[in-house]
């Protein structure tokens, strides 16, 4: 973490909020309400909050937290909770300086920004381009003719394999592999096995993506597959060949897009959810947790369960799930009644009686 205190004027500025108490004071780290100690500071936008908060540790809230509690010190702003990703950046640490570690393996053929940093056993092929500013930290794998955008970086053990593009300050977890085979197959015939389909185009990442540990993107079978600017995808997650995602996406951990599928902008696909192949989910909709998505799903749309379908409908299909066994006895017992009454309905014959 940056070792280096600011002060509470500087860090106001930055979020654009107003210094409640001395704004030369200094500030330590940023640290959680139940764990901060005097002088760190801590974004509260939960009003329980406030009790855990000590003596001497200075605040990032609201107007009205600060009210209720007069002596507070710390920046008053409109919405803590938008302001505490800032925050945080403040006090990210930051690498300066370029250079590339005697132990990495970078190609004669390959072009390196000289601010940029390639760590420890790193390998860069032919015709990469490296960009202003990325950082390659430890163990990562380069491929021909990939190109990385400024301020990009690349956790320890991620493998980009050849025509892989970002876009600026991209963020690519340990682990991920980018660039790898789609999975293109064309089923066995009588004789023969299954036929593999060649895998001939790349992968495109927009500005600012961020790319979780462990999760492939495959490359297109002709075109390339796309990951739109300021889309996040989480950890273990698997993008398809051909696949197009839009801008400010989020895919939460574990999540499948199957090929050819397109998600349009601002879509949300929460844990373990999943998207049938060649199927669109429209702008702003959001499947939920476990669903599968097997056809198109309208923009603004919330979808849930397998298949997917309307929220609100699901939940309707579930509740009547959980009915069952009720609904069940009191159809055996309406089948008991209605016997009965056949039983002693008149000029009924008995078995055995001869009437």
């Amino acid at each position: 973490m940056n070792s280096e205190r600011k002060q509470l004027g500087e860090i106001a500025r930055i979020l654009r909020g107003t210094v409640v108490g001395d704004p030369a004071a200094e500030v330590n780290r940023p640290a959680s309400p139940s764990g901060a100690l005097a002088g760190d500071i801590c974004a509260v936008w939960d009003v329980r909050d406030l009790e855990k908060i000590k003596a001497g540790v200075h605040l990032v809230a609201s107007p009205d937290a600060f009210a209720s509690r007069p002596g507070l010190s710390g920046i008053s702003v409109n919405d803590p909770r938008a302001a505490f990703p800032a925050l945080l950046s403040l006090f990210a640490p930051v690498r300066k300086g370029g250079g590339i570690h005697p132990s990495a393996v970078v190609s004669h053929l390959a072009t390196v920004s000289p601010d940029a940093w390639i760590g420890p056993l790193c390998v860069v092929e032919d015709g990469a381009v490296i960009g202003e500013g990325v950082r390659l930290r430890a163990n990562v794998f380069v491929g021909e003719e990939c190109v990385l955008g400024s301020g990009t970086v690349v956790e320890p053990g991620a493998v980009l394999l050849e025509k892989v593009r970002t876009g600026k300050n991209c963020l690519i977890h340990g682990g991920a592999v980018l660039g790898c085979d789609g999975f293109g197959i064309v089923p066995a015939e009588e004789g023969n096995g299954p036929v593999k389909i060649p895998q001939l185009g790349g992968v495109v990442l927009g500005d600012e993506v961020e790319i979780g540990a462990c999760t492939t993107v495959d490359r297109g079978t002709l075109d390339d597959t796309i990951v739109g600017s300021f889309t996040k995808v989480d950890d273990h997650a698997h993008i398809a060949h051909n696949v197009v995602i839009g801008k400010n996406c989020i895919m939460v951990a574990m999540t499948g897009i199957a090929g050819s599928a397109v998600l349009e902008d601002n879509v949300i696909m929460a844990a373990r959810s999943g998207v049938n192949d060649h199927t669109r989910i429209g702008r702003g909709a959001t499947v939920a947790a476990n669903a599968g998505a097997v056809k198109d799903v309208p923009p603004g749309k919330v979808v849930s369960g397998f298949p997917a379908r309307d929220h609100w409908e699901n939940f309707r299909v579930q509740a009547a799930q959980q009915r069952l066994p009720e609904l069940l006895l009191r159809v055996r017992k309406l089948e008991q009644a209605v016997f009965s009454q056949e039983e002693c309905r008149p000029g009924k014959k008995r078995n055995g009686d001869g009437q």
